[in-house]
């Protein structure tokens, strides 16, 4: 897989720094925080690679975030700011390659599970960590008509 161009890491980079910054600023666990960015207008914007034009500042992102959700201290849950940012970091990191939206990579990854892949996962460049936490779930992104071909290929060959 490719690496990253520079305006993708920025990307993943602000990503992971709004996620670092919750840590301390915002007043739910860090699951209920992960989710609601991954659903938000913000993340949207990150999918769309509309974020780095506006004039927005990363450090307002979580006010914005419990303006379109609402405030809540809903849960306890905190995970450690490097553990946050490497997640923010990696989530976009999949978007960006798999080209998935931050809600489909949330679907296939919820905050439970990615953090899981830290350990291991922060020591790897971005990309492989990528790679290595897609496969490990089973994801498979070869497109339909590959697949019905492998289908076919293995009925033909039982047979």
């Amino acid at each position: 897989m490719n690496q990253l161009s520079s305006i993708e890491i920025q990307l993943c980079r602000n990503q992971g720094r709004i996620f670092e910054d919750s840590v301390k600023k915002a007043n739910c666990s860090s699951p209920i925080f992960i989710r609601r960015l991954m659903r938000s207008s913000i993340a949207k914007s990150m999918d769309d690679n509309f974020y780095l034009f506006q004039s927005n500042p990363t450090s307002d992102a979580i006010d914005q975030i419990e303006e379109e959700f609402g405030a809540t201290s809903y849960g306890k849950k905190k995970y450690s700011e490097d553990q946050m940012f490497w997640i923010g970091y990696i989530y976009r990191c999949i978007c960006i390659k798999y080209h998935l939206s931050s809600k489909s990579v949330y679907k296939l990854l919820n905050a439970e599970e990615i953090v899981k892949f830290y350990n291991i996962g922060h020591t790897f460049d971005a990309v492989d960590a990528a790679e290595r936490i897609m496969e490990s779930i089973g994801y498979d992104d070869s497109s339909n008509q590959e697949k019905a071909y492998r289908i076919m290929k293995r009925l033909l060959l039982n047979e």
